[in-house]
Order: structure tokens, then C-alpha cells, then sequence
């Protein structure tokens, strides 16, 4: 006994310190933090066309002071446009004004002439310098940390373009034109030695809320190692699409519940859009579904299907991925979508040995009183996804320019440094140290009444009876 007693004080040391062997990781590298939101204004008055149009546009932008003035400009968020920049006050009125007025700036500067642009959305742009309001930890007391940045002010703009009065930050790999490469983002923040790596992720802070966290700087393991791990950090080289590395991914399976529908496909990603683009070989397999025609096809029913058109997205470069029609399919909010049972989505990257799943509950989602389906139709497109917001609501990517590489955290921690999955393996773990002891304690006893068993004087039988002197009970008695 006193053997198992050593064994229960072992075991309970051993569960006690299993977490206390922590990883010590170097957290001095410089990133930046931004808190970013979501431009969308909905009205309970819209048509469900107008509605779902409007969400095509995911415009998450962040703030940013610049100028002597210290004017807060919003800059909108691209991941497959490169420049950084402003649109001016000092338009014509047939162009969208800008809240940046170069003039009434004692810090601006430029030592350009007007350049001309046909592939972008700036048509007229002037190569500039001004001071740029960051600071390290995201609040409001930046107002003393300045930083000289390079960007191009838009004194016009093409026709059929996206504009706002704020400004764009683009993050693609290479310039669509003649832009220089002074007038990258990321790059500018490097050379002013505000950031470690050319690295950034972006995180939302849930998937109800239009608004989340951009770091731009370092890994996620090295800003916060209670959340990220580095050993679940997995990551797969970004695509090369025709001649250029692009930010793209490229799955050897795409499958709808167990049935794969493609076999070696890439998929843009684009967090400025807000659905995520099917290839026609997703939609002929959901189209083709008993399930998808009874609530689709019949006129009487709940389900609908509208076509809106997109014409000022990507008009203006040179590879017009997204600007066309669309299909987009919604029901009316009492339909209960799960009884279509078109199954989830996944997208399976074997060199990351990761599967990015959808489950139906990720893929629809309930606006003004209906129901859409977040996967929208091509009606030209017939070999790419693209992968918009839903995709990035659900997985945090990691963006390193130097490797070329995407990533992410398999397993992603909460803030006190436990993992769902985690709990219910160390639950998992404690259970079976508990059964091991009793299991221990019941073998220990049943040794113990094995031995008493032994030494315990046996009944005799009849016919080992001899005389008087012996009585039933085994006891011998002397005369």
C-alpha cells in the first residue's frame, strides 16, 4: 500500500507541473498594430439585389493622422493592389474629393511631375513625402511619432472605379504599372524600422462583427506566444500564376461534403471582397443536386436566385478578374437552409497537410430579412476561386513577402494559453491516470485478499475426520 501511495503523490506531481515547461521565445521584434472596421451602410429599405451588391465590397480600412495638420484620413485595405494612396482635395467635381489637402500641409513634399497610369484606378498621380502619425500599440497618443513616408497623391481618377475620399494601402507582391516601389506600404515601414519582417495577418475579432485587428511586422508567435504556437504554425509557398508569385493558393482538392468536385486548383485571395467566388465546376455540381432544385427551381418556394453587376472593381488593370455579373442565391429568413444539404465546403492544401473547412452554418448568413448563400456564381469564370471574407472571418493568414510564403496556426489559443482541443486532451489524460489508479488500488486489493485467502486456515473435509478430537470447524482440541 504504501508503494501505490508513492505512485498517486508521483502522478499527481507530474499532472500538477505538465504545464509549467514553456517555451521561452524572443518577443523583442517591432510590429505594428491596427484596428480596422468595415464601410457598409445597409437600409431596411433595399432590395435584396441592392443588399447583396452592396456586400460584394468588403472596404475594411484603418486610420491614420497625416500631414501637419494631423488630418485622419481613413485608408482602405487591398491585398491584390500595391501602391500606397491618397486621394487629394484638390480634384475636379466630377471626381470623388479627397480629405487630404496637400496645400494646407507645411510638411508635404514631392520632387515628382505628374505621372500618367492606365492599368490602375489613378489615372494622375504625383510621387510624395509627408509625415505619417504611427505608433507601436495601437491608441490614440501617437500624435508625437512621426514618420516620413513615400505615397502617391490622386490627382485624378479613371472612370468605373471604387474610390473614396480616404486613401488605399496595397499589399500585392508586384506593381500592376509604372509605380514605383517608393510608394509600398509595408516596405516604407520597414525602412523607417518600425517593423522587424516583412510579415502581416489579419485578424477579425468574430465572425458577427465587421472589425478586427491588422498586424504588420513579425509573426503572431512572437507578439502573443500564449495564443500562437510556432509548432502549429504550418505555411505552403504563395502561387505562381502564369509569370508572377501572386497571393494565392493553390489546393490539390476542392470538396463539397465527401465529394470531391476539383482536382488542382488555385484560389485568389481577395479580403476587399465579401463573398467567396465559386468556379463553374462547384456551381455545376450544386446546381445539379435534387436538393438544391427543389428549393431553386420551383417558383412557389422560398428560394430566389438575382444577378447583380460589378463594372468598377478591377476595371482598370490589366487582368480584369471580377468586374462582371454575378448570381447570387438567398431564401427568405424562415427557409431552413440545412435541409438543402448541399453539404460543407472544403479546400485541401496537402503540402500543408491542412484542410480549410466549411461547415452550411459558415457559409450562409442571415441580413434583412433573408438568407444568403455566401458563395456567389461566375458567369464567366471558370477556373479560379476567389476567396473573400468568409474565408478570412474563419482563418487568420499570415502574409511573409520575404519567403513568399502563406500561413497559418492549426491550433489557435486563447488568451490564457488554453486550446479547446487542448482541455479535453489533458481531460482525456487525467481520466486515464485515474483509471491506471484504481485499476492500481483494485490489483493491490485483490493481491491482498489472494494472500490473507492463503494464510487463512482451510475447512477440513469429511473424510478427514479421524476421532473425537477434531470438530468440524478445523480447530484442534486437546484432551
Amino acid at each position: 500500500m504504501y508503494f501505490i501511495y508513492i505512485l498517486f503523490n508521483v502522478l499527481f506531481i507530474l499532472i500538477k507541473t505538465r504545464n509549467t515547461f514553456n517555451l521561452v521565445e524572443n518577443n523583442s521584434k517591432k510590429y505594428l498594430e491596427f484596428s480596422f472596421n468595415r464601410n457598409l451602410t445597409i437600409s431596411p429599405s433595399m432590395t435584396p439585389k441592392d443588399l447583396l451588391k452592396s456586400i460584394f465590397y468588403n472596404q475594411i480600412y484603418i486610420k491614420i493622422k497625416i500631414g501637419s495638420e494631423k488630418t485622419e484620413i481613413p485608408f482602405y485595405l487591398y491585398l491584390q493592389q500595391y501602391s500606397l494612396i491618397i486621394q487629394s482635395s484638390e480634384v475636379s467635381e466630377d471626381q470623388v474629393k479627397g480629405l487630404y489637402d496637400k496645400t494646407k500641409s507645411k510638411t508635404y513634399s514631392s520632387d515628382s511631375k505628374v505621372e500618367s497610369f492606365i492599368v490602375m484606378d489613378m489615372s494622375e498621380g504625383i510621387l510624395s513625402k509627408d509625415n505619417f502619425y504611427l505608433s507601436n500599440n495601437d491608441n490614440n497618443n501617437n500624435d508625437n511619432e512621426k514618420y516620413l513616408l513615400d505615397f502617391y497623391l490622386s490627382k485624378k481618377n479613371h472612370g468605373n472605379s471604387h474610390i473614396t475620399e480616404g486613401g488605399k494601402i496595397g499589399f500585392k507582391f508586384q506593381t500592376e504599372s509604372s509605380q514605383s516601389e517608393k510608394a509600398f506600404f509595408i516596405t516604407n515601414l520597414k525602412r523607417q524600422q518600425l517593423i522587424s519582417n516583412l510579415i502581416f495577418s489579419l485578424k477579425y475579432e468574430s465572425k458577427s462583427e465587421d472589425k478586427g485587428k491588422l498586424y504588420i511586422g513579425t509573426y503572431p508567435h512572437l507578439i502573443n506566444n500564449k495564443s500562437y504556437k510556432e509548432e502549429y504554425y504550418l505555411n505552403d509557398k504563395a502561387s505562381r500564376i502564369f509569370s508572377n508569385v501572386e497571393w494565392a493558393i493553390y489546393f490539390n482538392e476542392v470538396k463539397s461534403g465527401s465529394n470531391i468536385i476539383e482536382n488542382k486548383c488555385d484560389a485568389f485571395l481577395y479580403f476587399e471582397i465579401g463573398y467567396i467566388i465559386g468556379t463553374q465546376k462547384y456551381f455545376k455540381y450544386l446546381l445539379s443536386l435534387d436538393s438544391w432544385k427543389q428549393y431553386f427551381n420551383n417558383k412557389n418556394n422560398k428560394c430566389h436566385e438575382t444577378v447583380f453587376s460589378v463594372g468598377d472593381f478591377d476595371k482598370n488593370d490589366v487582368e480584369q478578374k471580377l468586374s462582371d455579373d454575378y448570381t447570387i442565391y438567398y431564401c427568405d429568413k424562415d427557409v431552413d437552409v440545412k435541409k438543402i444539404n448541399i453539404g460543407g465546403l472544403s479546400f485541401v492544401d496537402k503540402m500543408m497537410n491542412y484542410s480549410f473547412d466549411f461547415t452550411l452554418e459558415d457559409l450562409w448568413e442571415e441580413k434583412n430579412g433573408y438568407k444568403y448563400f455566401k458563395v456567389i456564381k461566375h458567369e464567366y469564370n471558370n477556373e479560379y476561386w476567389f476567396l473573400g471574407k468568409p474565408f478570412f472571418e474563419k482563418y487568420q493568414l499570415i502574409f511573409d513577402y520575404d519567403n513568399k510564403k502563406i500561413g497559418l496556426y492549426s491550433k489557435i489559443f486563447s488568451e490564457n494559453g488554453i486550446n479547446e482541443e487542448k482541455k479535453d486532451e489533458k481531460n482525456i489524460i487525467i481520466y486515464i491516470l485515474i483509471i491506471i489508479g484504481l485499476i492500481i488500488i483494485i490489483a493491490g486489493l485483490i493481491f491482498l485478499l489472494i494472500k490473507i485467502y492463503k494464510n487463512f486456515p482451510k475447512k477440513k473435509k469429511a473424510n478427514e475426520l479421524i476421532d473425537d478430537y477434531y470438530v468440524y470447524e478445523g480447530k484442534e482440541i486437546n484432551s
